[in-house]
């Protein structure tokens, strides 16, 4: 019986683990599920220690070799992964060498895109734009454009976003209160502040143009390397 309670709580605890790690981001690793790349499936080549960590990690299971493992993130020297051990499915942190090679090109450009994807996320969480960002990330960071326009020719397809930016300015109104008594309001007003062309060439932006007001664009426009289509 009490052997079978803690088999009953290994599992448990390795499904919580798989469960529960999805949400973490250790420093300096690159995540596949961040990056819109497909599925990566690998083999185990050698018997892999599974750890919940990169370092002082515990200790969650081993994948057998000939079992087969999702790659979950990448790191100096270590994957992580998702995959079955005797204890259960666990999601953590193996020996690279345990697994089927990775192209050197591909580690490349996975380190390469998630670099780029924190510029461009430090850019949309302060509401700015740069050249090379993508229509979803430019929507991600302005909203909803007010006017788009699109054209096919043989370059490929342009188009432009129109983004009307409002500011909200203070206007004072005089009223009376329930006893009659003259009080003084202050309200504010939305008002056009300036507008915004983001002009795109095969959905990444090329050009960035102020046609009204200087609120839009602040400061020199900022440059992000292209994504890199990645092939595995």
């Amino acid at each position: 019986m009490k052997a079978l309670i803690l088999s009953l709580g290994i599992a448990l605890f390795a499904a919580h683990a798989s469960a529960g790690t999805a949400l973490l981001r250790e420093p300096g690793a690159a995540y596949i599920e961040d990056l819109a790349i497909k599925p990566v499936k690998l083999t185990v080549i050698g018997e892999a220690t599974v750890y919940s960590q990169i370092a002082n990690g515990r200790y969650l299971g081993v994948l057998r070799p000939g079992s087969a493992a999702d790659l979950v993130a990448i790191a100096d020297g270590v994957l992580r992964v998702r995959g079955t051990a005797q204890q259960g499915g666990v999601v953590g942190w193996v020996s690279i060498a345990s697994l089927t090679p990775l192209k050197a090109d591909f580690v490349q450009s996975v380190r390469q895109n998630a670099k780029r994807k924190a510029e461009v996320d430090a850019l949309i969480s302060k509401g700015e734009v740069a050249l090379n960002m993508t229509q979803e990330e430019v929507a991600s960071a302005l909203g909803k454009p007010q006017k788009k326009s699109f054209k096919l020719d043989a370059q490929g397809q342009q188009g432009v976003w129109e983004f009307i930016r409002y500011a909200r300015v203070p206007q004072e109104t005089t009223g009376r209160d329930p006893l009659g008594r003259l009080v003084v309001t202050t309200v504010f007003i939305k008002v056009p502040a300036g507008k915004l062309s983001v002009s795109f060439e095969n959905s990444l932006v090329s050009a960035l143009e102020q046609t009204e007001g200087n609120a839009d664009i602040p400061g020199p426009i900022r440059l992000v390397p292209a994504p890199i289509v990645m092939v595995y």
